[in-house]
């Protein structure tokens, strides 16, 4: 929806609504709303980093470094290093999108002070995207953080 903004289209956004402005006249830094005026949506770019790690969490890459990677390819990943992006990104994620349709639902939707002129389902969209991200990222974090187990945590596990 951002990126379909970000490149001129208007559906379910005040008309004449321009999101770089919007962004510049609550402060945003400089180079949000350059990247804004040219048609890169910073909400995109980090949806994109979160595909790139929901497929580390899943794919053979994630635990050893691929041939394209300069330097460090075929040397494991460390394990830490998709998991703490995992763990700490997903569930603020999820209490951002659960909070945002509660009170969309429960709270009889958002003050308009606070939604500068966006409809109600443009937050609907939104807040089950982030709640999907979050449960995908935790889903994903727990089935790598099991399968990348050392011997001596799975020994662990299976006493328990």
């Amino acid at each position: 929806m951002k990126v379909y903004w970000s490149w001129g289209g208007t559906a379910g956004k005040p008309d004449g609504m321009d999101i770089a402005d919007e962004f510049a006249k609550n402060g945003a830094p400089r180079f949000l709303v350059w990247m804004e005026r040219h048609g890169i949506d910073f909400t995109a770019v980090l949806v994109l980093l979160g595909l790139i790690l929901l497929g580390a969490l899943v794919r053979p890459w994630g635990q050893v470094f691929p041939r394209w990677v300069p330097v460090l390819r075929g040397r494991r990943v460390p394990r830490w290093l998709p998991l703490l992006p995992g763990w700490t990104v997903g569930p603020p994620l999820g209490a951002y999108g659960v909070l945002g349709i509660s009170a969309m639902v429960f709270g009889g939707g958002l003050a308009n002070k606070h939604t500068a002129g966006l409809s109600g389902p443009v937050f609907v969209v939104g807040f089950i995207n982030f709640s999907a991200l979050s449960l995908s990222l935790a889903i994903c974090s727990l089935s790598y953080q099991r399968r990348t187990r050392t011997p001596d945590e799975e020994k662990a596990a299976r006493l328990t």
